[in-house]
C-alpha cells in the first residue's frame, strides 16, 4: 500500500488539516482513503487531534513544523489507541518534549510505557484553555473502542469525531458497491480529492455509500439502533454551535445538516439489514 503525501488545508482561523491519504486499488482504479490529523493553534497553546498513520509521519512532522514555527506542540489528543490515531505518538512526544497526551488515557501505558509520565486524563465534558479558544472533550456517540473521545474547538466551531461520520464516495468500480477498495473497509475518493470538503466533492454520498462503510468499519452497527444516540449529537450541536466536522477518515464535512440525515439514514439502512 502506497502514500500519497498530500499539502495541509486551514480551515479556519487557528485549526488546520494535516496528515495524508493512503492509495489502495478498487477493482482497478487506484483510489485514496484519508488518515488525517487536526491542528488548533491557540494565542496560549497547540493542539493536535490525532496522531496519523506512521507511514505519514515525516509529512506530519513537516507539517506541524510549517505551521508552528519556533512554537512548541503542547498537547496530543489521540482520540483512541488504534494505528491511525495513536501510531505516531512516540515520535511527536519525542519532537516535542514538553508536550503531554490527553484523552482517555486508561490503557496507554501499556502501549507507551516509557511517555507514562507525560499522560494526563480527560473525560467527556473536560475543557483545556488554548487562550483565545477552548478545546471541550466530548462523549464519542459512534466508536469502536471504549475509550473513543470525540473533541469541540470552540474558536473555529469544529467538531472532531474520530472513525464516526466516515462516508464512502462515488468512485467507479466492476461490481459491488461503488468506492469499494478491495480487502478494506475505509471511505474511498479519487486522487485529486485529498484535501475537498464535502461540500467541494463533485457529489455528496448517498445513503447506500454512506451505509456500506458504516456497515464494514463499525461492525456493531449491524445490531445497535443508532437513534438515540443521533438524538444526543443533536443536542451536542444545539449546545456547541458547529460548522465543521473533523472525521479521522474521509472529507471534512461543511454541511452539517446533510452529514446527519444522511449518515442516520445509513445507520438505520445497516441497523435494518442486519436484524
Amino acid at each position: 500500500m502506497n502514500t500519497d503525501a498530500v499539502e495541509l488545508r486551514w480551515l479556519a482561523d487557528g485549526t488546520y488539516w494535516l496528515g495524508g491519504c493512503l492509495s489502495a486499488n478498487a477493482q482497478g482504479q487506484e483510489v485514496h482513503y484519508h488518515v488525517s490529523s487536526y491542528l488548533v493553534v491557540g494565542s496560549k497553546a497547540t493542539l493536535l487531534v490525532d496522531t496519523g498513520d506512521p507511514a505519514h509521519r515525516a509529512v506530519l512532522l513537516a507539517q506541524l513544523e510549517l505551521v508552528l514555527g519556533e512554537r512548541p506542540l503542547d498537547y496530543v489528543f489521540p482520540t483512541h489507541p488504534e494505528i491511525p490515531h495513536a501510531g505516531n505518538l512516540p515520535a511527536l512526544l519525542d519532537k516535542y518534549p514538553e508536550a503531554l497526551v490527553v484523552g482517555d488515557v486508561r490503557d496507554y501505558h501499556l502501549h507507551f510505557p516509557e511517555y507514562r509520565a507525560r499522560f494526563r486524563t480527560q473525560t467527556a465534558g473536560s475543557r483545556i484553555d488554548l487562550g483565545d479558544r477552548e478545546f471541550r472533550f466530548l462523549p464519542a456517540f459512534i466508536r469502536d473502542l471504549e475509550n473513543t473521545l470525540w473533541g469541540h474547538d470552540d474558536g473555529a466551531r469544529m467538531m472532531f469525531v474520530s472513525d464516526g461520520f466516515s462516508f464512502i464516495h462515488d468512485v467507479p468500480a466492476a461490481g459491488g458497491a461503488a468506492g469499494a477498495a478491495e480487502d478494506d473497509d475505509e471511505p474511498v475518493h479519487l486522487p485529486g480529492q485529498c484535501r475537498l470538503l464535502s461540500g467541494e466533492m463533485p457529489e455528496p454520498p448517498t445513503v447506500e455509500q454512506a451505509a456500506y462503510g458504516t456497515g464494514r468499519a463499525l461492525y456493531w452497527t449491524k445490531f445497535v439502533d443508532v437513534s438515540e444516540a443521533f438524538d444526543a449529537i443533536e443536542a451536542v450541536l444545539d449546545e456547541l454551535p458547529t460548522r465543521l466536522i473533523g472525521p479521522a477518515h474521509g472529507n471534512v464535512i461543511d454541511d452539517v445538516n446533510g452529514m446527519l440525515r444522511t449518515s442516520l439514514a445509513a445507520h438505520k439502512r445497516v441497523y435494518a439489514e442486519g436484524c
